[in-house]
Protein backbone atom coordinates (compact mmCIF):
# COMPACT_ATOMS: atom_id res chain seq x y z
CA UNK A 1 0.00 0.00 0.00
CA UNK A 2 1.40 3.59 -0.95
CA UNK A 3 1.72 6.51 1.07
CA UNK A 4 3.04 9.91 0.88
CA UNK A 5 6.15 11.35 2.41
CA UNK A 6 8.61 14.21 2.46
CA UNK A 7 12.48 14.67 2.39
CA UNK A 8 14.61 16.96 1.96
CA UNK A 9 16.78 17.93 -1.45
CA UNK A 10 19.79 17.02 0.20
CA UNK A 11 18.05 13.74 1.20
CA UNK A 12 17.21 13.18 -2.11
CA UNK A 13 20.16 14.48 -3.98
CA UNK A 14 22.83 12.50 -1.85
CA UNK A 15 21.10 8.88 -3.02
CA UNK A 16 20.80 9.73 -6.89
CA UNK A 17 22.67 6.71 -8.73
CA UNK A 18 23.01 5.48 -4.76
CA UNK A 19 19.89 4.48 -4.37
CA UNK A 20 17.77 6.41 -6.99
CA UNK A 21 17.31 5.33 -10.06
CA UNK A 22 15.66 5.53 -13.63
CA UNK A 23 13.61 2.65 -15.15
CA UNK A 24 13.59 1.89 -18.69
CA UNK A 25 10.25 2.87 -19.19
CA UNK A 26 11.40 6.78 -18.36
CA UNK A 27 11.92 8.49 -21.62
CA UNK A 28 15.67 10.61 -21.54
CA UNK A 29 16.39 13.83 -19.83
CA UNK A 30 15.07 17.70 -21.94
CA UNK A 31 15.06 20.52 -20.08
CA UNK A 32 18.32 21.35 -21.74
CA UNK A 33 17.86 20.33 -25.39
CA UNK A 34 16.35 24.53 -25.16
CA UNK A 35 18.72 25.71 -22.37
CA UNK A 36 17.36 29.12 -23.56
CA UNK A 37 14.21 28.68 -21.90
CA UNK A 38 16.12 28.72 -18.57
CA UNK A 39 14.04 25.51 -16.66
CA UNK A 40 16.51 24.71 -14.43
CA UNK A 41 17.15 28.59 -12.96
CA UNK A 42 13.44 29.00 -12.84
CA UNK A 43 13.33 25.61 -10.39
CA UNK A 44 16.01 26.93 -8.68
CA UNK A 45 13.99 29.93 -8.19
CA UNK A 46 10.69 28.63 -7.22
CA UNK A 47 12.63 26.11 -5.00
CA UNK A 48 14.36 29.58 -3.17
CA UNK A 49 11.11 31.32 -3.09
CA UNK A 50 9.34 28.09 -1.11
CA UNK A 51 6.60 28.15 -4.40
CA UNK A 52 5.78 24.31 -4.36
CA UNK A 53 7.44 22.19 -7.34
CA UNK A 54 4.88 18.98 -7.60
CA UNK A 55 4.79 16.12 -5.81
CA UNK A 56 7.41 12.97 -7.16
CA UNK A 57 6.14 9.34 -7.90
CA UNK A 58 9.09 6.74 -6.43
CA UNK A 59 8.39 3.22 -6.35
CA UNK A 60 9.78 1.25 -3.61
CA UNK A 61 11.59 -2.08 -4.13
CA UNK A 62 14.28 -4.33 -2.61
CA UNK A 63 17.62 -4.90 -5.31
CA UNK A 64 16.72 -8.82 -5.61
CA UNK A 65 13.52 -8.21 -6.89
CA UNK A 66 14.44 -7.19 -10.09
CA UNK A 67 15.53 -9.91 -12.56
CA UNK A 68 19.14 -9.94 -13.84
CA UNK A 69 18.84 -12.42 -16.77
CA UNK A 70 17.09 -10.24 -19.13
CA UNK A 71 17.73 -11.82 -22.08
CA UNK A 72 16.39 -15.41 -22.15
CA UNK A 73 12.80 -15.29 -21.29
CA UNK A 74 12.94 -19.17 -20.62
CA UNK A 75 15.25 -19.42 -17.70
CA UNK A 76 13.52 -15.72 -16.06
CA UNK A 77 12.26 -16.33 -12.92
CA UNK A 78 8.47 -15.42 -13.06
CA UNK A 79 8.69 -13.66 -9.20
CA UNK A 80 11.07 -11.24 -10.21
CA UNK A 81 10.48 -7.65 -12.75
CA UNK A 82 12.03 -7.36 -15.68
CA UNK A 83 12.91 -4.50 -16.28
CA UNK A 84 16.19 -2.13 -17.02
CA UNK A 85 17.79 0.97 -14.30
CA UNK A 86 19.45 3.64 -15.48
CA UNK A 87 21.43 6.22 -14.20
CA UNK A 88 20.24 9.83 -13.93
CA UNK A 89 22.85 12.25 -15.95
CA UNK A 90 25.16 13.70 -13.61
CA UNK A 91 27.00 16.47 -15.82
CA UNK A 92 24.86 17.01 -18.99
CA UNK A 93 26.58 17.50 -21.96
CA UNK A 94 24.61 17.83 -25.31
CA UNK A 95 27.27 15.54 -27.24
CA UNK A 96 26.06 12.52 -25.07
CA UNK A 97 22.59 13.03 -23.89
CA UNK A 98 21.47 8.85 -23.32
CA UNK A 99 21.24 7.72 -19.71
CA UNK A 100 24.16 4.96 -18.42
CA UNK A 101 22.36 1.37 -17.65
CA UNK A 102 23.71 0.04 -14.36
CA UNK A 103 24.38 -3.19 -13.48
CA UNK A 104 21.82 -3.82 -11.07
CA UNK A 105 24.52 -6.78 -8.95
CA UNK A 106 26.73 -3.76 -8.30
CA UNK A 107 24.42 -1.30 -6.29
CA UNK A 108 25.26 -1.36 -3.23
CA UNK A 109 21.77 -0.16 -1.81
CA UNK A 110 19.90 -3.50 -1.02
CA UNK A 111 16.35 -0.45 -1.01
CA UNK A 112 16.24 1.15 -4.50
CA UNK A 113 13.92 4.31 -5.40
CA UNK A 114 12.70 3.85 -8.73
CA UNK A 115 11.24 7.20 -10.12
CA UNK A 116 8.17 7.24 -11.69
CA UNK A 117 7.75 11.32 -11.80
CA UNK A 118 10.50 13.76 -11.47
CA UNK A 119 13.09 12.82 -13.08
CA UNK A 120 13.23 15.85 -15.09
CA UNK A 121 13.17 17.64 -12.32
CA UNK A 122 15.25 15.59 -9.63
CA UNK A 123 17.64 15.49 -13.11
CA UNK A 124 17.81 19.64 -13.02
CA UNK A 125 17.96 19.66 -9.07
CA UNK A 126 21.53 17.33 -9.19
CA UNK A 127 22.69 19.58 -12.13
CA UNK A 128 22.85 22.47 -10.61
CA UNK A 129 24.00 21.30 -6.91
CA UNK A 130 26.60 18.27 -8.03
CA UNK A 131 26.66 18.62 -12.10
CA UNK A 132 27.45 21.03 -14.86
CA UNK A 133 26.16 21.23 -18.12
CA UNK A 134 28.30 21.72 -21.57
CA UNK A 135 26.54 23.34 -24.50
CA UNK A 136 27.98 24.33 -27.60
CA UNK A 137 28.94 27.96 -28.23
CA UNK A 138 26.47 29.79 -30.93
CA UNK A 139 27.55 30.09 -34.09
CA UNK A 140 30.31 27.33 -33.11
CA UNK A 141 31.45 24.43 -35.22
CA UNK A 142 29.71 20.67 -34.04
CA UNK A 143 33.13 19.52 -34.92
CA UNK A 144 35.07 21.62 -33.23
CA UNK A 145 35.98 20.27 -29.25
CA UNK A 146 36.54 23.95 -27.93
CA UNK A 147 33.59 24.99 -29.05
CA UNK A 148 31.76 23.64 -26.09
CA UNK A 149 31.63 25.13 -22.72
CA UNK A 150 31.48 23.67 -18.98
CA UNK A 151 29.53 25.61 -16.50
CA UNK A 152 28.22 25.20 -13.47
CA UNK A 153 25.17 26.91 -11.34
CA UNK A 154 25.57 30.29 -9.87
CA UNK A 155 23.31 32.55 -7.45
CA UNK A 156 24.29 35.88 -7.51
CA UNK A 157 24.15 37.36 -3.82
CA UNK A 158 23.69 41.12 -4.80
CA UNK A 159 20.68 40.67 -6.61
CA UNK A 160 17.24 40.91 -4.45
CA UNK A 161 14.23 40.43 -7.04
CA UNK A 162 11.28 42.44 -6.76
CA UNK A 163 8.76 39.87 -5.33
CA UNK A 164 6.08 42.55 -6.69
CA UNK A 165 7.41 41.76 -10.23
CA UNK A 166 6.59 38.18 -11.47
CA UNK A 167 9.37 38.23 -14.40
CA UNK A 168 12.27 39.33 -11.37
CA UNK A 169 13.83 36.51 -10.18
CA UNK A 170 16.88 35.55 -8.21
CA UNK A 171 20.06 35.61 -10.30
CA UNK A 172 20.72 32.08 -11.07
CA UNK A 173 22.97 31.24 -13.47
CA UNK A 174 25.21 28.46 -15.52
CA UNK A 175 29.05 30.61 -15.27
CA UNK A 176 33.06 29.37 -15.97
CA UNK A 177 34.99 29.30 -13.12
CA UNK A 178 36.34 32.39 -14.30
CA UNK A 179 33.36 33.98 -15.03
CA UNK A 180 32.21 33.34 -11.16
CA UNK A 181 35.63 35.22 -9.99
CA UNK A 182 33.82 38.66 -10.83
CA UNK A 183 32.99 40.51 -8.14
CA UNK A 184 31.52 44.06 -7.72
CA UNK A 185 28.57 46.08 -6.54
CA UNK A 186 26.23 44.06 -8.71
CA UNK A 187 28.10 41.02 -8.69
CA UNK A 188 29.15 38.09 -6.00
CA UNK A 189 28.59 34.84 -7.42
CA UNK A 190 28.11 31.54 -4.83
CA UNK A 191 28.58 27.91 -6.54
CA UNK A 192 24.97 26.59 -5.50
CA UNK A 193 26.18 23.43 -4.97
CA UNK A 194 28.75 24.47 -1.72
CA UNK A 195 25.71 24.44 0.42
CA UNK A 196 25.14 20.97 0.40
CA UNK A 197 28.35 20.50 2.13
CA UNK A 198 28.04 23.56 4.79
CA UNK A 199 27.19 23.36 7.97
CA UNK A 200 25.56 26.09 9.46
CA UNK A 201 28.38 27.87 11.72
CA UNK A 202 30.73 27.43 8.24
CA UNK A 203 28.05 29.31 6.63
CA UNK A 204 28.59 32.12 9.19
CA UNK A 205 32.24 31.99 8.77
CA UNK A 206 31.91 32.23 5.14
CA UNK A 207 29.53 35.73 5.53
CA UNK A 208 31.77 37.12 8.42
CA UNK A 209 34.80 36.22 5.53
CA UNK A 210 33.46 37.57 2.51
CA UNK A 211 31.55 40.68 4.64
CA UNK A 212 28.19 39.87 2.72
CA UNK A 213 25.37 42.28 3.60
CA UNK A 214 22.85 41.91 5.57
CA UNK A 215 20.52 41.20 2.64
CA UNK A 216 22.93 38.83 1.11
CA UNK A 217 23.73 37.05 4.42
CA UNK A 218 19.35 36.17 4.45
CA UNK A 219 19.33 34.72 0.83
CA UNK A 220 22.53 32.86 1.89
CA UNK A 221 20.90 31.32 4.92
CA UNK A 222 17.89 30.67 3.01
CA UNK A 223 19.18 29.30 -0.28
CA UNK A 224 20.90 26.82 3.10
CA UNK A 225 17.30 26.41 4.70
CA UNK A 226 15.64 25.18 1.36
CA UNK A 227 17.29 22.87 0.12
CA UNK A 228 18.98 21.13 3.09
CA UNK A 229 16.60 21.39 5.53
CA UNK A 230 13.28 21.85 4.85
CA UNK A 231 11.13 18.62 3.39
CA UNK A 232 10.57 20.13 -0.50
CA UNK A 233 10.26 17.04 -1.84
CA UNK A 234 6.85 15.57 -1.64
CA UNK A 235 6.57 12.32 -2.59
CA UNK A 236 4.21 9.43 -2.97
CA UNK A 237 5.55 5.89 -2.40
CA UNK A 238 4.10 2.90 -4.29
CA UNK A 239 5.46 -1.03 -2.74
CA UNK A 240 3.16 -2.95 -4.93
CA UNK A 241 5.52 -5.43 -7.03
CA UNK A 242 3.77 -5.68 -9.81
CA UNK A 243 4.98 -3.71 -13.42
CA UNK A 244 1.94 -3.74 -14.40
CA UNK A 245 0.37 -1.61 -11.82
CA UNK A 246 3.36 0.81 -12.12
CA UNK A 247 3.05 0.83 -16.03
CA UNK A 248 -0.75 2.21 -15.21
CA UNK A 249 0.14 4.60 -12.83
CA UNK A 250 2.75 5.49 -15.02
CA UNK A 251 0.69 6.19 -18.17
CA UNK A 252 -2.22 8.10 -16.01
CA UNK A 253 0.43 10.34 -14.05
CA UNK A 254 2.14 11.51 -17.60
CA UNK A 255 -0.64 11.24 -20.07
CA UNK A 256 -2.15 13.89 -17.65
CA UNK A 257 0.11 16.93 -18.91
CA UNK A 258 2.18 17.86 -21.61
CA UNK A 259 5.37 15.89 -20.10
CA UNK A 260 5.53 12.67 -22.57
CA UNK A 261 4.08 12.44 -25.88
CA UNK A 262 2.11 9.85 -26.85
CA UNK A 263 4.89 7.84 -27.94
CA UNK A 264 6.79 8.18 -25.44
CA UNK A 265 3.97 6.15 -23.14
CA UNK A 266 4.27 3.69 -26.05
CA UNK A 267 7.63 3.16 -25.81
CA UNK A 268 7.39 2.92 -22.05
CA UNK A 269 5.13 -0.52 -23.00
CA UNK A 270 7.95 -1.16 -25.58
CA UNK A 271 10.30 -1.29 -22.78
CA UNK A 272 8.60 -3.14 -20.23
CA UNK A 273 7.89 -6.22 -21.96
CA UNK A 274 11.24 -6.36 -24.06
CA UNK A 275 13.32 -9.12 -22.81
CA UNK A 276 16.50 -7.12 -24.42
CA UNK A 277 17.42 -3.63 -23.73
CA UNK A 278 15.32 -1.82 -26.03
CA UNK A 279 15.88 1.38 -25.36
CA UNK A 280 19.50 1.34 -26.01
CA UNK A 281 18.94 -0.46 -28.77
CA UNK A 282 16.21 2.57 -29.94
CA UNK A 283 19.13 4.89 -29.15
CA UNK A 284 21.89 3.22 -31.18
CA UNK A 285 19.39 2.98 -34.05
CA UNK A 286 18.58 7.15 -34.13
CA UNK A 287 22.05 7.92 -33.36
CA UNK A 288 23.46 5.94 -36.12
CA UNK A 289 20.74 7.45 -38.37
CA UNK A 290 21.16 10.76 -37.84
CA UNK A 291 24.90 10.13 -38.44
CA UNK A 292 24.68 8.60 -41.68
CA UNK A 293 22.21 11.76 -42.73
CA UNK A 294 18.63 10.72 -42.09
CA UNK A 295 18.23 12.31 -38.71
CA UNK A 296 14.62 12.92 -39.57
CA UNK A 297 13.65 9.48 -38.87
CA UNK A 298 13.61 9.52 -34.72
CA UNK A 299 12.04 7.38 -32.27
CA UNK A 300 8.29 7.95 -32.79
CA UNK A 301 9.13 6.82 -36.62
CA UNK A 302 11.04 3.73 -35.56
CA UNK A 303 8.13 2.64 -33.49
CA UNK A 304 5.50 3.12 -36.44
CA UNK A 305 7.68 1.54 -38.44
CA UNK A 306 8.36 -1.34 -36.43
CA UNK A 307 4.29 -1.52 -36.63
CA UNK A 308 4.21 -1.36 -40.62
CA UNK A 309 7.09 -4.24 -40.84
CA UNK A 310 5.67 -6.64 -38.15
CA UNK A 311 2.18 -6.36 -40.24
CA UNK A 312 0.70 -5.11 -36.78
CA UNK A 313 -1.88 -2.15 -37.16
CA UNK A 314 0.09 0.87 -37.08
CA UNK A 315 -1.71 3.73 -35.52
CA UNK A 316 -0.03 5.12 -31.98
CA UNK A 317 -2.82 3.61 -29.44
CA UNK A 318 -2.41 1.16 -26.61
CA UNK A 319 -4.19 -1.86 -27.91
CA UNK A 320 -1.96 -2.15 -30.73
CA UNK A 321 0.94 -2.42 -28.30
CA UNK A 322 0.31 -5.58 -27.37
CA UNK A 323 2.65 -8.24 -25.52
CA UNK A 324 1.95 -10.44 -28.85
CA UNK A 325 2.71 -7.53 -31.07
CA UNK A 326 5.72 -6.56 -28.75
CA UNK A 327 7.04 -9.82 -29.02
CA UNK A 328 6.74 -9.95 -32.85
CA UNK A 329 9.10 -6.52 -32.45
CA UNK A 330 11.58 -8.31 -30.78
CA UNK A 331 11.64 -10.93 -32.71
CA UNK A 332 12.32 -9.06 -35.71
CA UNK A 333 13.91 -6.69 -34.42
CA UNK A 334 17.08 -7.44 -36.30
CA UNK A 335 15.59 -7.69 -39.53
CA UNK A 336 13.76 -4.55 -39.05
CA UNK A 337 16.75 -2.42 -38.50
CA UNK A 338 18.68 -4.45 -41.35
CA UNK A 339 15.84 -3.49 -43.83
CA UNK A 340 15.89 0.73 -42.25
CA UNK A 341 19.67 0.47 -43.32
CA UNK A 342 18.99 -1.43 -46.58
CA UNK A 343 16.34 1.14 -47.41
CA UNK A 344 18.82 4.61 -46.88
CA UNK A 345 21.95 2.61 -48.22
CA UNK A 346 18.73 2.84 -51.70
CA UNK A 347 18.01 6.41 -50.64
CA UNK A 348 21.84 7.51 -50.38
CA UNK A 349 22.49 6.56 -53.76
CA UNK A 350 19.12 8.72 -54.88
CA UNK A 351 21.35 11.25 -53.63
CA UNK A 352 18.69 12.24 -50.62
CA UNK A 353 21.31 11.84 -47.55
CA UNK A 354 20.33 14.85 -45.16
CA UNK A 355 17.61 15.65 -47.71
CA UNK A 356 14.68 13.81 -47.18
CA UNK A 357 11.80 15.28 -45.98
CA UNK A 358 9.78 12.45 -44.15
CA UNK A 359 11.33 9.33 -42.59
CA UNK A 360 8.07 7.36 -43.58
CA UNK A 361 9.72 7.16 -47.39
CA UNK A 362 12.50 5.27 -45.59
CA UNK A 363 9.25 3.51 -43.88
CA UNK A 364 7.80 2.34 -47.09
CA UNK A 365 10.85 1.23 -49.00
CA UNK A 366 11.90 -0.96 -45.61
CA UNK A 367 8.54 -2.73 -45.89
CA UNK A 368 8.99 -3.15 -49.51
CA UNK A 369 12.83 -5.07 -48.91
CA UNK A 370 10.79 -6.72 -45.67
CA UNK A 371 8.24 -8.08 -47.85
CA UNK A 372 11.17 -9.03 -51.10
CA UNK A 373 14.25 -10.11 -50.19
CA UNK A 374 15.33 -9.75 -53.83
CA UNK A 375 15.31 -6.36 -55.85
CA UNK A 376 15.64 -5.88 -59.65
CA UNK A 377 17.18 -2.70 -61.06
CA UNK A 378 13.36 -1.97 -62.38
CA UNK A 379 12.70 -1.60 -58.20
CA UNK A 380 14.98 0.74 -57.72
CA UNK A 381 13.89 2.91 -60.31
CA UNK A 382 10.41 2.35 -59.35
CA UNK A 383 11.21 3.23 -56.02
CA UNK A 384 12.47 6.44 -57.23
CA UNK A 385 9.83 7.92 -58.29
CA UNK A 386 7.73 7.10 -55.63
CA UNK A 387 10.85 9.24 -53.45
CA UNK A 388 10.78 11.71 -55.73
CA UNK A 389 6.68 12.27 -56.28
CA UNK A 390 6.82 11.83 -52.46
CA UNK A 391 8.95 14.30 -51.85
CA UNK A 392 7.28 16.94 -54.27
CA UNK A 393 4.20 16.02 -52.83
CA UNK A 394 4.67 16.34 -49.67
CA UNK A 395 2.80 12.97 -49.57
CA UNK A 396 3.16 11.94 -45.88
CA UNK A 397 2.34 15.80 -44.87
CA UNK A 398 -1.42 15.10 -43.75
CA UNK A 399 -3.38 12.05 -43.33
CA UNK A 400 -0.16 10.41 -42.14
CA UNK A 401 -2.33 6.96 -40.86
CA UNK A 402 -4.89 6.92 -43.65
CA UNK A 403 -1.27 6.99 -46.42
CA UNK A 404 0.31 4.47 -44.35
CA UNK A 405 -2.30 1.91 -44.89
CA UNK A 406 -2.72 2.50 -48.53
CA UNK A 407 0.61 2.42 -49.26
CA UNK A 408 0.98 -0.85 -47.29
CA UNK A 409 -1.87 -2.27 -48.43
CA UNK A 410 0.17 -1.50 -51.95
CA UNK A 411 3.03 -3.45 -51.19
CA UNK A 412 1.33 -6.12 -49.63
CA UNK A 413 -0.61 -7.10 -52.88
CA UNK A 414 1.99 -6.41 -55.55
CA UNK A 415 5.57 -8.49 -56.37
CA UNK A 416 6.81 -5.28 -57.67
CA UNK A 417 7.49 -1.84 -56.91
CA UNK A 418 6.23 -0.67 -60.39
CA UNK A 419 2.61 -2.26 -59.51
CA UNK A 420 2.94 -0.53 -55.93
CA UNK A 421 3.30 2.71 -58.36
CA UNK A 422 0.33 2.21 -60.23
CA UNK A 423 -1.98 0.84 -57.20
CA UNK A 424 -0.92 4.63 -55.62
CA UNK A 425 -1.51 6.37 -58.74
CA UNK A 426 -5.17 5.05 -58.81
CA UNK A 427 -5.74 4.94 -55.30
CA UNK A 428 -9.24 7.01 -55.07
CA UNK A 429 -8.48 8.56 -51.80
CA UNK A 430 -5.06 9.64 -52.01
CA UNK A 431 -3.77 8.79 -55.55
CA UNK A 432 0.03 9.84 -56.23
CA UNK A 433 0.94 11.62 -58.68
CA UNK A 434 1.68 15.15 -60.57
CA UNK A 435 -1.24 16.56 -62.29
CA UNK A 436 -0.27 19.62 -65.24
CA UNK A 437 -0.97 22.04 -62.73
CA UNK A 438 1.10 20.49 -59.85
CA UNK A 439 4.04 21.08 -62.66
CA UNK A 440 2.84 24.41 -63.56
CA UNK A 441 3.38 25.51 -59.86
CA UNK A 442 7.07 24.14 -59.61
CA UNK A 443 8.19 27.79 -60.90
CA UNK A 444 7.03 28.76 -57.63
CA UNK A 445 9.65 26.94 -56.09
CA UNK A 446 12.52 28.21 -54.13
CA UNK A 447 15.85 27.28 -52.29
CA UNK A 448 15.26 25.70 -48.78
CA UNK A 449 12.09 23.82 -50.59
CA UNK A 450 12.22 20.05 -49.50
CA UNK A 451 10.59 19.49 -53.26
CA UNK A 452 13.68 21.53 -55.18
CA UNK A 453 16.06 18.47 -54.72
CA UNK A 454 13.41 16.00 -56.72
CA UNK A 455 12.32 18.37 -59.53
CA UNK A 456 16.16 19.28 -60.06
CA UNK A 457 17.08 15.57 -60.14
CA UNK A 458 14.29 14.98 -62.97
CA UNK A 459 15.84 18.01 -64.92
CA UNK A 460 19.07 16.89 -64.42
CA UNK A 461 19.21 12.58 -65.04
CA UNK A 462 23.09 13.23 -66.11
CA UNK A 463 24.21 13.42 -62.42
CA UNK A 464 25.68 10.80 -60.33
CA UNK A 465 24.32 10.97 -57.21
CA UNK A 466 25.42 8.12 -56.17
CA UNK A 467 29.43 8.20 -56.38
CA UNK A 468 29.56 12.30 -56.10
CA UNK A 469 28.78 15.50 -54.51
CA UNK A 470 26.38 17.78 -55.99
CA UNK A 471 24.82 21.14 -54.84
CA UNK A 472 21.99 23.35 -55.92
CA UNK A 473 23.48 26.28 -57.37
CA UNK A 474 22.27 29.96 -58.22
CA UNK A 475 23.52 30.54 -61.55
CA UNK A 476 23.34 34.50 -60.96
CA UNK A 477 24.73 34.84 -57.80
CA UNK A 478 22.52 35.56 -54.53
CA UNK A 479 24.97 37.55 -52.86
CA UNK A 480 24.11 40.16 -55.95
CA UNK A 481 20.49 40.40 -55.79
CA UNK A 482 20.46 43.52 -53.70
CA UNK A 483 20.13 47.44 -54.30
CA UNK A 484 23.94 47.88 -54.48
CA UNK A 485 23.67 45.65 -57.82
CA UNK A 486 22.71 48.80 -60.05
CA UNK A 487 22.56 46.83 -63.00
CA UNK A 488 19.67 44.37 -61.62
CA UNK A 489 16.15 45.07 -62.29
CA UNK A 490 13.93 46.23 -59.12
CA UNK A 491 11.65 43.73 -59.91
CA UNK A 492 14.24 41.00 -59.34
CA UNK A 493 15.40 42.69 -56.21
CA UNK A 494 15.55 39.67 -53.47
CA UNK A 495 14.30 36.70 -56.36
CA UNK A 496 17.44 35.19 -56.52
CA UNK A 497 16.00 31.73 -54.83
CA UNK A 498 13.28 30.62 -57.59
CA UNK A 499 13.69 27.74 -59.64
CA UNK A 500 14.59 30.00 -62.34
CA UNK A 501 17.82 31.08 -61.21
CA UNK A 502 18.76 27.28 -59.53
CA UNK A 503 20.66 24.29 -60.82
CA UNK A 504 22.58 21.24 -59.92
CA UNK A 505 26.24 21.07 -60.12
CA UNK A 506 28.60 18.64 -59.37
CA UNK A 507 30.73 19.48 -56.35
CA UNK A 508 33.82 20.31 -58.34
CA UNK A 509 32.21 22.41 -60.96
CA UNK A 510 30.54 24.53 -58.30
CA UNK A 511 33.44 24.79 -56.15
CA UNK A 512 35.08 27.01 -59.25
CA UNK A 513 31.88 29.09 -60.21
CA UNK A 514 31.34 30.51 -56.68
CA UNK A 515 29.82 33.69 -56.90
CA UNK A 516 30.99 34.73 -59.70
CA UNK A 517 28.48 36.69 -62.28
CA UNK A 518 27.76 33.33 -65.12
CA UNK A 519 28.76 35.03 -67.97
CA UNK A 520 32.70 35.65 -66.01
CA UNK A 521 32.47 32.27 -65.08
CA UNK A 522 31.46 31.00 -68.56
CA UNK A 523 34.28 32.51 -70.48
CA UNK A 524 37.45 31.66 -67.94
CA UNK A 525 36.64 28.21 -67.18
CA UNK A 526 34.41 26.92 -70.44
CA UNK A 527 35.30 26.87 -74.14
CA UNK A 528 33.12 27.94 -76.67
CA UNK A 529 31.64 24.32 -77.56
CA UNK A 530 31.50 23.91 -73.62
CA UNK A 531 29.60 26.85 -72.94
CA UNK A 532 27.15 25.43 -75.44
CA UNK A 533 27.10 22.55 -74.18
CA UNK A 534 26.62 23.98 -70.70
CA UNK A 535 23.52 26.14 -71.45
CA UNK A 536 21.73 22.99 -73.46
CA UNK A 537 22.52 20.87 -70.12
CA UNK A 538 21.03 23.93 -67.96
CA UNK A 539 18.07 24.73 -70.57
CA UNK A 540 19.83 28.08 -71.50
CA UNK A 541 19.34 29.81 -74.85
CA UNK A 542 22.46 29.69 -76.65
CA UNK A 543 22.43 33.19 -78.14
CA UNK A 544 21.24 35.09 -74.40
CA UNK A 545 24.40 37.02 -72.57
CA UNK A 546 23.72 36.07 -68.98
CA UNK A 547 24.28 39.50 -68.02
CA UNK A 548 22.66 41.08 -64.94
CA UNK A 549 20.48 43.47 -67.37
CA UNK A 550 19.33 40.25 -69.57
CA UNK A 551 18.05 38.81 -66.25
CA UNK A 552 14.09 38.61 -67.21
CA UNK A 553 15.07 37.04 -71.20
CA UNK A 554 16.71 34.82 -68.70
CA UNK A 555 13.93 34.06 -66.73
CA UNK A 556 11.32 33.89 -69.52
CA UNK A 557 13.01 31.64 -71.42
CA UNK A 558 14.26 29.32 -68.95
CA UNK A 559 11.29 29.13 -66.50
CA UNK A 560 9.03 28.45 -69.76
CA UNK A 561 11.47 25.33 -71.13
CA UNK A 562 11.88 23.79 -67.10
CA UNK A 563 7.78 23.40 -67.45
CA UNK A 564 8.16 22.25 -71.04
CA UNK A 565 10.88 19.74 -70.01
CA UNK A 566 8.86 18.81 -66.71
CA UNK A 567 5.49 18.11 -68.67
CA UNK A 568 7.20 15.85 -71.11
CA UNK A 569 9.27 13.87 -68.36
CA UNK A 570 6.49 13.85 -66.15
CA UNK A 571 3.02 13.73 -68.10
CA UNK A 572 4.08 11.57 -71.17
CA UNK A 573 6.54 9.36 -69.84
CA UNK A 574 6.40 8.55 -66.07
CA UNK A 575 2.63 8.54 -65.82
CA UNK A 576 2.56 6.36 -69.43
CA UNK A 577 4.61 4.25 -67.74
CA UNK A 578 3.04 4.20 -64.74
CA UNK A 579 -0.29 2.98 -66.10
CA UNK A 580 1.37 -0.11 -68.22
CA UNK A 581 0.87 -3.57 -65.81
Amino acid sequence: MGQFKDLSIKDVIQEINQSYFLPDIQREYVWLKKAEEKKIEQLFDSVLRGYPISSFLFWKLKKTDIETNRENREEQDTNKLNFQLYKFLEKYDEREVHNIKIDIEQVNSNDLYIVLDGQQRLTSLYIGLKGSRTLKRKKSWADNPNAYEEKKLYLNLKHTPNFENPEDNYDFQFLKYEESLVKNDSQFWFKVGNILDRKVGDIYSYITENNLSGQEATILTELMDVFCTQKQISYFEETEKSLDKVLKIFIRVNSGGTQLSYSDLLMSILTANFSSDIRALMNRLVDSLKDEGFGVMERDQILKTCLILTECPHIFALRNFSKANIHKIEDNWEEITNQIYSAIDILKEFGYRNRLTSAYIISVIAFYLFKHKNISEEDKNEMLKFVRLAQIKSYFSSSLDTKLEIVSKAIKNNSTFKGVNVELLNNQTYPLFLSEDDIERMVDLQYGSLALLPVLQILYPHLDYKNSSFHIDHIYPKSKFNDKNLLLDKNYMGKANYLYNLQLLQGEENNTKRAKDPELWMAEELSADKIEEYKIRNYIKQDLKLEWQNIADFDKYRSEKLVIELKRLLLNKEVQALTEV
